[in-house]
C-alpha cells in the first residue's frame, strides 16, 4: 500500500512539475519547395495558407528527423504536416506530390514572340520596295556632275529620250 501510495505521488508531482501551457498543435500544408538544407535539417517551402498557422508564403521550417529530407529536391510538390510544441515548429511528414515546372518555360513564349517580331521586322526591310537603278544611277550622277538635274528639266521630251 505505501508503494502504490508513494507511485500515486510521485506520479502527481511530475504532473505537477510539468508546464500547465505546454501545447502541442498540428497544420496540414501544400506548397513546392524552393530550397533543401539535410546538413541543418531545413526545407524551404513556398506553401498555400495553411489554416490557423500561416498566409500564402515561402517559409523555412525545421524537420523533425533528418531523414524526414532524404529523397527531396527544390522544384518537388509536397504535402507536409507541422506540428507545433511551446512555440517550437518543425515538419514532422514530408510527401512528395509532383515536380514544378521550371519557370525558364514561362519565359519560352515571350521569347519565341521577341524572335517573330524582329524576323517580321527584318523581313519588312528587305522587302521594300527597290528604287529602280535607273533612278539611283542619275540621282548619284546628277549630284556628282549637277549635269542631269537641267536635261531632265527641259520641256523637250526628245532631250529626255535621249538622256
Amino acid at each position: 500500500m505505501k508503494k502504490t501510495v508513494f507511485l500515486i505521488v510521485v506520479s502527481l508531482l511530475t504532473l505537477a512539475a510539468a508546464p500547465a501551457w505546454s501545447k502541442t498543435s498540428t497544420f496540414d500544408g501544400k506548397g513546392m519547395i524552393t530550397s533543401v538544407d539535410p546538413l541543418y535539417g531545413r526545407v524551404t517551402i513556398k506553401h498555400r495558407a495553411i489554416k490557423g498557422f500561416a498566409g500564402d508564403e515561402e517559409t523555412e521550417f525545421f524537420v523533425a528527423r533528418p531523414d524526414v529530407l532524404k529523397g527531396f529536391t527544390p522544384r518537388d510538390l509536397v504535402n507536409f504536416s507541422i506540428t507545433e510544441t511551446n512555440g517550437d515548429v518543425k515538419i514532422e511528414k514530408l510527401e512528395k506530390t509532383g515536380v514544378a515546372e521550371p519557370e525558364e518555360k514561362a519565359g519560352m513564349g515571350r521569347v519565341v514572340q521577341d524572335v517573330l517580331v524582329g524576323t517580321g521586322e527584318v523581313a519588312k526591310t528587305v522587302t521594300k520596295p527597290i528604287t529602280p537603278a535607273h533612278d539611283v544611277v542619275s540621282g548619284t550622277f546628277d549630284a556628282a556632275t549637277n549635269v542631269t538635274g537641267p536635261v531632265l528639266q527641259e520641256s523637250d521630251d526628245k532631250a529626255k529620250q535621249d538622256f
